[in-house]
């Protein structure tokens, strides 16, 4: 039996591989989470990581030059010892220091290095940037060919996979094409994972929500037929809220969200539904694009 709950939240397996990971490291709380958790992946996987670090043209005119020659001394010895900290583990790894725009120059070096998968924080040090998910994390999420795992500030979980038996869960909005579940099937198979398929309606009428759990059960049979573990799940409220509280009531390790190109960063609605899923979730969120 699926889970239906319009009231709110209370196979065979294909080898993939990661083979370069980019790390955008900011010296900032998110991004030491990502990094953490960029080594437990490279162990997995025997990856490559890249320490990403672009540093943005300086905008404050009584800087001097000694001080931000200071500075990226400092951000240069802190990437060394990084460095030594992956060696010792057992991983390779590269320093990348860049100037330039921070959105631009990280988007770059992804492309550039052909990168599997980049790590960041959604929030730098920017005033405007603490209270929403940042402009750099926004462009970055809609624009990197490659899949993207973002941590909030209020992430606590670690990325652990033997650990969180939950399946990971993948917010859609109906109806969906069965193109954009093409990617998830290969994170399924990437990190040998389960899905839940979960779509948030917002006042439905009773003569539709048939409708809308045969949709859910069609994708998830559609997963079944790849060979992946799947589930699905069909709540009314909030989208964002009720993504946040079902990714912790299945002790999910990640949320997957496709995203789509628009004006607001979105997977659900209109609306800045992923961001404000980022900005609160207590799990990493990991995204890709689709037309």
């Amino acid at each position: 039996m699926e889970t239906t709950n319009l009231q709110g939240p209370a196979g065979q397996e294909t080898e993939y591989g990661l083979k370069r990971i980019v790390v955008a490291y900011d010296a900032s709380p998110s991004a030491q989470r990502a990094l953490d958790d960029a080594i437990t992946i490279g162990k997995r996987f025997k990856a490559e990581i890249l320490l990403a670090q672009a540093n943005a043209p300086d905008d404050e005119p009584g800087n001097s030059c000694s001080v931000l020659r200071t500075e990226r001394m400092l951000e240069s010895s802190d990437l060394e010892a990084i460095r030594s900290r992956l060696a010792s583990a057992g991983l390779s790894s590269r320093g990348i220091v860049r100037g330039g725009i921070v959105g631009d120059t990280l988007f770059n070096i992804c492309c550039e290095e052909n990168a599997d998968l980049l790590l960041l924080g959604a929030y730098g040090y920017g005033l405007k940037d603490r209270q929403t998910l940042g402009s750099t994390a926004e462009y970055l999420l809609r624009a990197v060919p490659c899949l993207t795992l973002t941590y909030g500030p209020n992430v606590t979980s670690t990325f652990d996979l033997i650990v969180h038996k939950g399946p990971v869960l993948v917010p859609v909005s109906l109806p969906c094409p069965l193109s954009q579940l093409q990617r998830a099937m290969e994170v399924a198979r990437l990190f040998g994972v389960k899905l839940e398929i979960l779509h948030v309606a917002d006042h439905v009428k009773p003569a539709v929500i048939h409708d809308l759990e045969y949709q859910c059960e069609q994708l998830t049979e559609h997963l079944r037929r790849g060979g992946i573990r799947a589930q699905w799940s069909l709540y009314c409220g909030m989208p964002d809220t009720v993504i946040r509280s079902r990714g912790v009531e299945i002790d999910s390790p990640f949320i997957l969200m496709p995203l789509k190109w628009g004006h607001s960063l979105s997977s659900i609605t209109s609306d800045n539904v992923a961001a404000r899923v980022i900005r609160c979730s207590k799990i990493p969120v990991m995204t890709y694009k689709v037309d």
